[in-house]
């Protein structure tokens, strides 16, 4: 009996042995996916926004036709982000943020060097651009209305689904003049002149609003976050525009059609949150870009993105309810 229960022993060692001997190795454990406990909570957040706006298809930035280098592309305009939540059940938020940016920018630009037209037959025309002025005023507003879930992935990773709605104003308004000295041989005009030219496009859009902010914890209240969403939207698009000289030329047009636009946002940043006895500091700093597609109609029919992109910096406070 004895002899039987050794061999016993050591055929099920065999058997152990050759089963971990033909194993794949360590098995990884899945990460847990949580949600956190149910609590109740108020958060309230500011950020400083330094950010530069862009356009395509020469929507207006280029003050005189003559001299194809000097455009006037906007430069980095301040502007603000608030936002304020409401965090309830087991990791939902209800937010609300408004984004804002609205500067006026000037410029005034130098002669340009003399040209000459060839109007055929013998006729020839010069014309020097005497120099002139331009300003821009891009505008900004967006306000998103957002439900949220937080997910965590582990310790360390975590996910905020959320889903709302958006509403959008852009605007720009566009002013350009300059002098021109005209003149030649068989001149048909002679003598100067000057134009101004101004174009203000328009839009008005509301729609859905979908997105994912997700994060990393570093430990000791450090993180970086990706956070990314988009946006359809209906609403109307509108352009008027006017031309006018001082030897008595007078044109203006406009139009307004509805239309949907395609918008996208995106943020990288990292956060340093401070825990106090009355709730959590977080200092947050990153870069963002934001696009609406074809959002604005200019007076020649081509349409043109709007963007914005650059740095930001703010703090938000977040306290518990008892």
């Amino acid at each position: 009996m004895l002899n039987l229960k050794k061999t016993a022993v050591a055929v099920l060692a065999l058997s152990s042995s050759a089963v971990f001997a033909g194993s794949m190795g360590p098995v990884c454990s899945a990460v847990n996916v949580t949600v956190p406990c149910e609590a109740t909570a108020w958060d309230f957040g500011a950020k400083a926004l330094y950010l530069k706006p862009s356009v395509n298809n020469d929507m207006g930035y280029n003050p005189i036709v003559a001299d194809a280098t000097a455009n006037h592309a906007p430069n980095y305009n301040w502007g603000f982000q608030i936002e304020g939540s409401y965090h309830f059940n087991t990791g939902n938020d209800l937010n609300l943020n408004w984004y804002h940016v609205s500067k006026s920018d000037s410029r005034t630009f130098g002669a340009t060097p003399l040209t000459s037209f060839n109007f055929g037959g013998g006729v020839n025309e010069t014309a020097t651009f005497a120099g002139g002025n331009s300003s821009v005023n891009p505008k900004w507003d967006a306000v998103n209305i957002e439900v949220g879930q937080h997910v965590d992935f582990g310790d360390n990773k975590a996910i905020r689904f959320h889903g709302g709605a958006q509403y959008a104003r852009l605007a720009n308004n566009v002013t350009k003049s300059t002098g021109v000295l005209l003149g030649g041989e068989a001149s048909p005009i002679t003598g100067s002149y000057s134009h101004t030219t101004t174009y203000n496009p328009t839009y008005n859009g509301f729609g859905p609003r979908l997105g994912m902010d997700m994060s990393y914890d570093w430990g000791n209240g450090l993180g970086i976050y990706a956070n990314g969403a988009t946006a359809i939207l209906a609403g109307t698009r509108s352009q008027s525009g006017t031309y006018s000289d001082s030897l008595g030329n007078s044109i203006s047009a406009s139009s307004s059609h509805t239309v949907i636009v395609p918008a996208v946002d995106a943020k990288l940043g990292a956060t340093y949150t401070y825990a106090m006895a009355q709730g959590d500091l977080t200092l947050d700093a990153g870069w963002m870009w934001v696009n609406y597609f074809n959002v604005h109609e200019k007076y020649s029919g081509d349409n043109s993105d709007f963007g914005l992109q650059g740095p930001f910096i703010g703090l938000k406070w977040l306290g518990n309810v008892a």
